[in-house]
């Protein structure tokens, strides 16, 4: 399913930090067992990093379908050439998950989210969201706060489940990658989620899913 010169995403466990690390890389060949890669690149720190064969990775790609995929790998062997290479293996039938789209429904939702920079290049704000979906969010950012494209960031979010009478806090790393101005002191600024725990898509997903239930009821109304 993946071709050469595809773009994926490798995301392992950074124990020390708690947290998922992403390191970007290209397919540059394969093999009938494996699929042959560029060394990774850090998606926060654009560095190089060497990784020891046998190192287990989730891999992430968008197919055509303009699906998102997922399936584990590991590097099996690496190869010492005029473009240095990583050989992962491919995944079996069973191994590939398949996301779809729609399961990322956006709607327009008010909830107040906390912004911190992850190399603190601004003083953390908290502000309030425009809309909200399982992949990324759109917030409100004052002017005097200096956000570039790229940028990645903390966020953190209460999501109230009024149909289950509770409040999940929701905690994800995400990237800059849209900045438009609103009006003198306002810009919107759309974030994709990079880092966030399986449990809080799902919390993010139910609440945007709640949400339309609400506007259909209200319609019908």
């Amino acid at each position: 399913m993946l071709q050469i010169g595809q773009k994926i995403q490798l995301e392992i466990k950074n124990s020390d930090r708690n947290k998922t690390d992403i390191y970007l890389c290209t397919i540059i060949d394969e093999t009938e067992e494996s699929y042959i890669i560029n060394y990774p690149v850090h998606k926060e720190t654009l560095k190089t990093t060497f990784f020891n064969v046998g190192t287990y990775f989730s891999a992430v790609y968008v197919g055509e379908d303009d699906a998102i995929y997922r399936f584990p790998t590991k590097i099996t062997s690496r190869k010492k050439a005029k473009i240095p290479s990583l050989y992962i293996t491919k995944p079996n039938e069973e191994q590939w998950s398949r996301i779809q789209r729609r399961e990322y429904v956006r709607v327009d939702a008010t909830i107040d989210i906390a912004v911190h920079s992850v190399l603190q290049q601004f003083e953390p704000f908290t502000t309030t969201t425009l809309d909200i979906s399982g992949g990324g969010v759109a917030i409100l950012a004052p002017k005097e706060v200096e956000l570039v494209l790229s940028e990645m960031v903390d966020i953190w979010m209460p999501l109230e489940r009024k149909y289950q009478n509770k409040i999940h806090y929701a905690y994800a790393q995400a990237e800059i990658v849209t900045i438009r101005e609103l009006n003198i002191r306002m810009n919107v600024v759309s974030l994709h989620f990079h880092s966030i725990t399986q449990k809080d898509r799902q919390e993010i997903i139910r609440y945007c899913f709640d949400k339309e239930r609400e506007k259909r009821l209200k319609e019908r109304n």
